[in-house]
């Protein structure tokens, strides 16, 4: 895991990605911390001049600086885009030939990959948070630091950035190249919250209203791997679960990196016993996505009309789902590459 070639030769092929993923950090905290000052400090004078009102910074002001708002969905995006260049890419254009061909392990080269992305994360997190949290101590603001704890804008950010980058690159694992690696990532990242989404979406047009799911399950969100990235698990449960699912995903990831064929490479999944599997999730959501949309052009009111626009998007997307779909199980994407 720790060969100074195998870091170098990972670091060379995603340095990039990684110095992006620096400059986001500094952006999401630093420079983010810097401009927040400013504009509470002209908010508070704001309220100065009225009597009726005293501006005071809010747990929602510090949290969006360390752990939620857009930087957050970048750093994901980025992390994403790291795991698809380390194992990926790889793939399409066939360097993973001469890295099988060094003299290491499989789950050893998984590992190193790992444990490139973790160092690089905790760095980079670590070396953000820390001025940006004096910035924010040093100002009359400093009494906002007390409003949050520390699992929320220190250790919820930072484990869910590695679960993230440890289930991107589990993903990797089983895909064939760039491509579907970082579409099955989102895709799957998402899967819980979409297929409740369109479960509910199937019996609202369908008035079945004596099955109500209500507002969203806390468990669908501590099972969607992407809200771990926007500041969703600042709580002990969310904690555990981060790491608990980060030992998963990485012992998985390895044991089925060390059992890759690399004949496969360049195709959508490396194991083709998974075909059946994705093949069935994903004409399900993408035909009862095209029910959504269709059924959302009817009137309100007009629920025999939004019934019947929902079967015909449903059976014209699932057409179009096994058309796409078969198509995408036997593409295979290479290119030339030389080996680092």
């Amino acid at each position: 895991m720790f060969e100074k070639g195998l870091w170098f030769q990972n670091y060379k092929q995603s340095k990039f990605i990684i110095w992006i993923l620096l400059v986001l950090f500094v952006l999401q905290m630093p420079l983010q911390a810097i401009l927040s000052l400013e504009t509470w400090t002209e908010r508070a004078e704001q309220a100065a001049e009225t009597d009726e009102y005293v501006y005071e910074v809010q747990a929602w002001d510090i949290n969006q600086i360390f752990s939620q708002g857009m930087f957050t969905v970048f750093v994901a995006v980025a992390l994403v885009l790291l795991a698809s260049l380390l194992i990926g890419l790889e793939r399409n254009t066939r360097r993973n030939d001469f890295t099988f061909s060094l003299p290491y392990k499989r789950s050893t080269l998984f590992y190193a990959k790992w444990a490139l992305g973790v160092t690089v994360i905790t760095g980079f997190f670590a070396l953000n948070y820390i001025p940006s949290y004096i910035i924010i101590h040093q100002s009359e603001f400093a009494y906002g630091l007390n409003l949050v704890s520390s699992l929320e804008i220190f250790w919820a950010p930072l484990l869910g950035y590695i679960f993230f980058y440890t289930f991107a690159l589990l993903i990797g694992a089983i895909t064939g190249e760039m491509v579907s690696q970082v579409v099955l990532t989102f895709l799957l990242g998402f899967l819980p919250l979409i297929l409740l989404t369109l479960f509910q979406e199937f019996m609202q047009v369908h008035d079945f209203f004596f099955f109500s799911i209500g507002s969203q399950p806390r468990f669908i969100t501590y099972l969607t791997p992407f809200y771990y990235t926007i500041g969703e698990m600042g709580e002990m449960i969310g904690i555990f679960l981060a790491v608990l699912f980060t030992i998963i995903c990485t012992l998985g990831g390895a044991a089925l990196y060390e059992r890759n064929k690399i004949e496969y490479n360049g195709e959508f999944l490396i194991f083709k016993q998974l075909n059946p599997v994705f093949i069935v999730i994903l004409t399900i959501i993408i035909a009862l996505f095209g029910g959504l949309i269709v059924s959302s052009l009817a009137p309100w009111g007009a629920n025999a009309l939004r019934i019947i626009s929902y079967w015909i998007g449903f059976s014209t997307f699932l057409l179009f789902a096994l058309l796409l779909i078969r198509r995408l199980i036997i593409m295979n994407i290479t290119f030339s590459g030389k080996p680092t």
